[in-house]
């Protein structure tokens, strides 16, 4: 399941940190990391040309386009370089790719095959997003077929996993995903249920500790309520764990669709990476 691992490269700190966190990954899995680096077409392709050409005063006809894809490829080239310099270093098997297109779909198309798509919560422009993730990390959350691992700028070895757990659909894909996870990389699961009401954690949570027992995977159970980032955060603290799994949508579409989805809040506010399960 996770013998190849892909890794969104855009130069960018957080990007970094996702590759770090790919080729640790990658060394206790014995995986191939795949670094993809995507040659944006929206800048070549958009306004972009039209408004530098207006801001240098010539017309867009003179065509700075064959300009701006050398940059690009100057870019991509240096970023393969250190990519394979950095998985020659820690002796962990790789393929680079350098593709064009728009780069959430490009990325998402490129890692339909892996296990998994790492990614840092931010990009180049993470300066003018503030806290929250970057507008790819989001849409790939939403749009990605493999479950997608979102880094923050200093992750560390996974040594204990939180699932999310509700009985959705989507949550027992999660636990499916991290009970796999959990038996490759020998690390423990505590499985978390953060009630919504008055509903029975006891059934959510059995479901989930029947799945994990046959694999060999040593667990823990938590309860909590109210605002699920915030309850999972506090959990991910009270029991050590640095990466939380959760389904990468719950229960109501609706509401998500206009308030936006608990994944997505659950990736802004944690500090530690994590893994988000389509």
């Amino acid at each position: 399941m996770f013998s190849h691992i892909a890794v969104g490269l855009d130069g960018s700190p957080h990007s970094a940190a996702a590759l770090d966190l790919a080729l640790g990954l990658a060394g206790r899995l014995g995986s191939v990391v795949h670094g993809i680096h995507v040659l944006d077409s929206t800048i070549v392709e958009g306004s972009f040309i039209t408004d530098i050409s207006g801001a240098l005063g010539v017309e867009p006809l003179v065509n700075l386009t064959p300009q701006v894809e050398t940059l690009l490829r100057d870019l991509g080239e240096t970023l393969r370089e250190h990519f394979e310099d950095r998985a020659r270093e820690v002796g962990v098997p790789f393929r680079f790719h350098m593709v064009p297109g728009p780069v959430a779909s490009t990325l998402a198309s490129r890692a339909d095959t892996c296990g998994l798509l790492v990614l840092g919560k931010r990009g180049l422009n993470a300066a003018a997003h503030g806290d929250l993730p970057g507008p790819v990390t989001e849409r790939l959350l939403r749009i990605s077929s493999v479950p997608v691992v979102v880094s923050p700028l200093r992750p560390g070895p996974v040594r204990h996993i939180l699932l999310a757990h509700d009985g959705s659909p989507r949550s027992r894909h999660a636990l499916r995903v991290a009970g796999e996870l959990a038996r490759a990389l020998e690390v423990p699961v505590t499985v978390a249920h953060v009630r919504g009401g008055r509903e029975d954690s006891g059934e959510v949570l059995k479901e989930a500790l029947d799945h994990l027992r046959p694999l060999g995977v040593t667990t823990g159970t938590r309860t909590a309520s109210g605002n699920p980032p915030a309850a999972l955060e506090h959990l991910a603290g009270e029991t050590g764990a640095n990466l939380v799994c959760l389904g990468s949508h719950g229960h109501n579409r609706l509401v998500e669709m206009v308030l936006g989805s608990t994944t997505e809040a659950v990736v802004r506010r944690l500090d530690i990476p994590v893994l988000c399960a389509p």
